[in-house]
């Protein structure tokens, strides 16, 4: 697969492009339990959902649930994930149990909800990076053989949000140093039900981020703008964009 990140309009990091290449190529292979062809299929969803007229209309209620009528869709994933895709990357800052439970009551296995929850946001974070540098959003990449092995983590208890999750004191030896050095915060934590899925969304946030936002400065660690900086922006982004985690 050809890098997207390749030449980019701006300078980039060297482990921010190999994270950004990783995740993109990680897209069309098989997950835990979609393979890579829906994976794909989630992607291509996700992107399709900012066209969508229906949820223009949503965001812009009162009520996400104000407003009734069938989404523009993609036409690739079954229809029960489509509230799931268009929801997580349109109105994020609405969603609630309900949607959370309305999904497992269309049949959506929670195991495969959170892989199509991470797809969805992966895809949408690659492609708002690139629109934010100047590139238009990368090709998908090709979907890759195999079947996912569909393994429930039997170590995921109900909580503390809506989905199972991992506890620290719970994590098998192979998922142990997720949590390594203190890094016990709830929204690592989120998507732990899929062990895997939780690593190939960390393994870019973390170069996005910061590996350990305990950090008060960034000794050590290769940023252009300073922690203050990068706060700001953050939390700047995250008031226009509805997220109050």
């Amino acid at each position: 697969m050809t890098s997207p990140f390749a030449n980019p309009p701006v300078d980039l990091r060297d482990d921010l492009s190999v994270a950004l290449d990783r995740a993109w190529a990680r897209l069309g292979e098989p997950g835990s339990w979609l393979n890579g062809e829906q994976r794909l299929a989630v992607a291509a969803e996700a992107r399709q959902a900012w066209h969508c007229d229906l949820c223009d209309q949503r965001k812009a209620a009162l009520s996400p649930y104000a407003v009734m009528g069938a989404h523009d869709l993609s036409g690739a994933v079954p229809g029960a994930w489509v509230e799931v895709i268009h929801r997580v990357v349109t109105d994020s800052g609405r969603l609630s149990e309900r949607w959370y439970r309305q999904a497992l009551t269309d049949g959506v296995v929670e195991d495969e909800l959170i892989e199509i929850i991470s797809v969805a946001v992966l895809t949408t974070t690659v492609d708002a990076f690139a629109l934010g540098i100047g590139m238009a959003p990368p090709a998908l990449p090709e979907a890759l053989p195999g079947e996912p092995a569909r393994v429930h983590a039997p170590e995921a208890k109900p909580g503390p949000g809506w989905a199972a999750t991992i506890a620290p004191a719970d994590a098998p030896a192979d998922f142990a140093d997720f949590y390594a050095n203190g890094s016990h915060f709830f929204i690592r934590r989120a998507l732990t039900l899929v062990p895997a899925e939780t690593r190939r969304i960390w393994d870019l946030l973390n170069a996005m981020y910061l590996p350990d936002p305990r950090v008060h400065e960034l000794d050590g660690i290769e940023r252009a703008i300073d922690r203050a900086q990068m706060e700001f922006l953050a939390a700047r982004a995250s008031a226009l964009l509805g997220c109050y985690y």
